[in-house]
C-alpha cells in the first residue's frame, strides 16, 4: 500500500516537487500556467498518483513552503529555546538555508515572492504574541511594523543573492554582514 510515509511515496512526490520547481525556473513559467497534466507527463506519473498527494499545482508550492518555512523557523528558535541569543538564532537560519540550498535555489528562481519567509514570520509571530512593541525597544506599533516590512525584504534579497552565489561566504560570514549592517544608527 503507498502510504504517505513510505519510500515510494516520497520518491514520488519528490519528482513532482522538482518537476513543478524546475519548471518555473527553466522555462521561466509561473505557477498558475503549470498544469497537472504537463508535471505528470514530466515525471512519468498517472494523473491519479499527482492527485493522491497534492489537489493541483498551488498544493504542492504551499505545501513545500510551508515545509520550509517550519524547517526555517525550527532552526531559528531551537537556539533560542535552549537560551541562546538572536546572534546564534541566525546563525543556524543560516546554515539550515546552505544545508537547502538546492531548493533555494529554484525557489529564488522561480521568480515567485519569498512566501517562505513569510510564512516562517506567521510562524514567529505566534511566539511573539503577548509581546508589546515597547518590548523591542519601538516607539509605536508602526515604527515595529515598518522595520519588520523592511527586515523582511531585507533578509530575503541577501538571501537569494548568497543562494545565487552558491553560499559562496560561510554562514559565520552572512551573521558577520547582517550584525554589521543591522547595528548602524
Amino acid at each position: 500500500m503507498n502510504t504517505k510515509d513510505n519510500r515510494r511515496a516520497k520518491t514520488t512526490c519528490e519528482k513532482i516537487i522538482r518537476a513543478v520547481f524546475e519548471t518555473m525556473v527553466n522555462e521561466n513559467k509561473p505557477v498558475e500556467r503549470i498544469t497537472v497534466r504537463e508535471i505528470c507527463e514530466k515525471t512519468g506519473i498517472n494523473r491519479s498518483t499527482f492527485y493522491a498527494h497534492y489537489r493541483d499545482v498551488y498544493d504542492v508550492v504551499e505545501k513545500v513552503e510551508r515545509t520550509m518555512a517550519n524547517g526555517l523557523t525550527k532552526s531559528f528558535l531551537q537556539k533560542l529555546d535552549s537560551g541562546g541569543d538572536l546572534e546564534s538564532g541566525f546563525l543556524l537560519l543560516f546554515e539550515y538555508v546552505k544545508k537547502h540550498r538546492e531548493f533555494y535555489r529554484l525557489y529564488f528562481g522561480s521568480f515567485r515572492q519569498a512566501g517562505v519567509i513569510d510564512v516562517s514570520w506567521d510562524l514567529l509571530q505566534d511566539r511573539l504574541k503577548g509581546l508589546s512593541y515597547e518590548h523591542f525597544g519601538y516607539q509605536s506599533q508602526t515604527e515595529m511594523e515598518y522595520h519588520k516590512e523592511f527586515f523582511l525584504f531585507g533578509m530575503t534579497a541577501m538571501l537569494r543573492h548568497w543562494v545565487d552565489r552558491d553560499c559562496e561566504e560561510s554562514p559565520e560570514d552572512l551573521l558577520g554582514y547582517l550584525l554589521k549592517y543591522h547595528n548602524r544608527k
